[in-house]
């Protein structure tokens, strides 16, 4: 969105809400009022209301957000003791909440209660005397929203007898399928209608989206192994979704993952247990028609198993939660693109290249007034993919230049943004540099020239203390880079690394000797260290075409670990060992 743009929006908004007179806690609170003692009987006490408003919680001050109304939702006259103060509500909405205290300082949230969406005030030491409470809605235009307000000493309480929310307790509308791992008649199909009148996108704290119905349309009751990971799709000539809460809580959901607009949600390592299962509608309504298939074996009764782009897949390089007006920008990940994956027969649409079946990393963005631009720099012809939070698919080419990818998302959503890097021909993995920014594409930064501790590490890290076992630490990675040893470490380090670490290393020392060394048969890898100290340590040649540091008497610390090659524009599987024994080239 360009400046112009934002300042006739927010110019747009302020006289909206201009419209509606300031907040005044002398009016009459809304939904009435009581008076307590510390110590009162029947914690918590609860109230009925509205959620929601229109005028800015800010006007009241500029630390609250949210839109609430001109007078107060509850007044609460208090006579304080030795407890805390709690005020927390629940609804359906994505809640915010203002508490005037009797100093006449005032207390926001949005957040705060660990319930999901739901807000909460905590007061440690209250004082005596009103509370002036309003429950607002963090959005604009949200209308108002069914709720209760509760007061407590002994804590947050957001239950919401009014809720409209999707509840998995709720006996399903088309019944349940009883499954063993393994089971016959793979896979198994039910006739549905989906859809309905809640918001799943509500229901599931903005992770899924959908118009689906508040009990379950199935519920499958599955009794898992190790071996069989659970597929769940479903068909449909509408736009549909699937949101599936499975035994330990959590939401998986998906709108076009099985091809064309079917959804389809594969569980890996899935939990024996239930799995409450709605079909959505994307647009919205209800009464659509669809078929559900639960497989051991692939989406809608394909068992040759379909090529994915597993969206909810452990991304290989991790993730990095930014909030608008994030700094430094660009944020840069050093990856390597590529896989064996074709985009094209896993999505369709527009989209080329070759990527791994899960995403190289993984954006949470806490979005506002400003433009989201995701690009990707190599000296490879290089492709990008991401699923946005509403389930949409975005893919590129060439848009950031030469031949790099780009994606720019005007007025971006908050949430995941799933990201792969891909190439364009060549399976084969190449050095790339992903770019987050809020001001272009990244490539105008060109690729990290330098080695940086602080990038998190492209294989995560791992914690040891002297005497560990087993001894050697083994971890398979893969060597190079585009980035020259010398150029962050010092003049005598030879090879090519990636700008960040490729491993961690947090170390307890002891009286023990500690070996870092790096194995790659039939190639020449290199090795570069940073320790706690901040010295930098490398090596080339220490075993055979090997490179091992030993450090004597080590310290206590991180370790940040880069195994490169000697050659440049090399790569190949590499073997990084840590140990307190010596060198070992006997590998398994």
């Amino acid at each position: 969105m360009k400046l112009r743009n934002w300042i006739l929006a927010t110019t747009f908004l302020a006289a909206a809400c201009g419209t509606a007179s300031a907040q005044d806690w002398n009016a009459q609170p809304a939904y009435g009022s009581m008076r307590l003692e510390a110590g009162f009987a029947g914690d918590p006490r609860s109230v009925d209301i509205q959620a929601g408003g229109a005028i800015p919680a800010r006007n009241l001050d500029q630390q609250c957000a949210g839109f609430i109304t001109h007078q107060p939702s509850f007044s609460l006259d208090y006579e304080a003791g030795a407890f805390s103060l709690y005020f927390a509500a629940g609804s359906d909405a994505d809640g915010s909440m203002v508490v005037r205290a009797p100093d006449g300082s005032f207390h926001c949230n949005d957040d705060a209660t660990g319930h999901g969406l739901n807000p909460g005030v905590a007061i440690s030491d209250p004082m005596s005397g009103e509370y002036d409470v309003w429950v607002g809605s963090l959005g604009y235009g949200d209308g108002y929203t069914p709720g209760e307000l509760h007061i407590s000493e002994i804590g947050f309480d957001t239950s919401n007898r009014f809720s409209r929310s999707a509840d998995a307790e709720l006996q399903p509308d088309h019944g349940r399928l009883n499954l063993r791992a393994g089971f016959d008649d793979d896979p198994r199909t039910m006739g549905i209608q989906v859809g309905g009148d809640v918001d799943g996108a509500r229901s599931t704290q903005n992770q899924c989206w959908g118009s689906i119905s508040q009990q379950p349309d199935v519920w499958i009751d599955y009794d898992a192994n190790d071996v069989f990971d659970l597929y769940v799709s479903m068909q449909s000539e509408d736009d549909t979704t699937l949101i599936i809460a499975g035994p330990d809580g959590g939401w998986h959901c998906d709108d076009d993952t099985a091809g064309e607009l079917n959804p389809g949600v594969r569980i890996r390592d899935p939990q024996s247990g239930r799995y409450a299962v709605w079909g959505g509608v994307f647009g919205g309504g209800g009464g659509v028609d669809a078929t559900l298939y639960v497989s051991e074996l692939g989406f809608l009764g394909d068992t040759s198993g379909p090529p994915l782009l597993e969206w909810n897949g452990t991304p290989n390089y991790g993730g990095v939660s930014l909030d608008a007006g994030f700094a430094p920008d660009p944020h840069n990940i050093s990856l390597y693109a590529g896989g064996d994956q074709d985009v094209f027969e896993a999505i369709g649409e527009n989209c080329r290249g070759y990527t791994t079946s899960q995403p190289d990393f993984n954006l949470d963005y806490d979005a506002a007034m400003l433009d989201l631009y995701l690009s990707a720099s190599s000296e490879g012809d290089i492709t990008m993919v991401v699923r946005a939070p509403d389930g949409s698919w975005h893919c590129d080419d060439d848009s950031a230049g030469d031949l790099n990818p780009g994606l720019h998302f005007d007025e971006p959503q908050s949430g995941m943004y799933n990201i792969w890097v891909g190439t364009y021909s060549e399976r084969e993995p190449i050095p790339a540099t992903l770019h987050v920014s809020e001001l272009a594409f990244g490539d105008e930064y060109g690729m990290d020239e330098t080695l940086d501790f602080s990038l998190e590490a492209n294989y995560g890290s791992v914690e040891l203390e002297a005497g560990f076992l087993p001894d050697p630490h083994r971890l398979d990675l893969l060597a190079g880079g585009s980035v020259e040893a010398s150029s962050g470490a010092n003049r005598s380090c030879r090879g090519f690394v990636s700008a960040a670490p490729d491993y961690e290393l947090q170390y307890t020392a002891a009286e023990l000797d500690l070996f870092i060394s790096a194995y790659a048969d039939g190639h020449d890898p290199t090795l570069v260290v940073n320790t706690p100290s901040g010295e930098w340590v490398c090596n080339d040649d220490a075993i055979g075409l090997n490179p091992g540091i030993a450090f004597e008497d080590p310290e206590s610390g991180v370790y940040d670990i880069w195994v490169g090659t000697y050659l440049e524009d090399d790569s190949f599987d590499a073997e990084l060992q840590i140990s307190e024994m010596g060198f070992d080239q006997t590998r398994d």
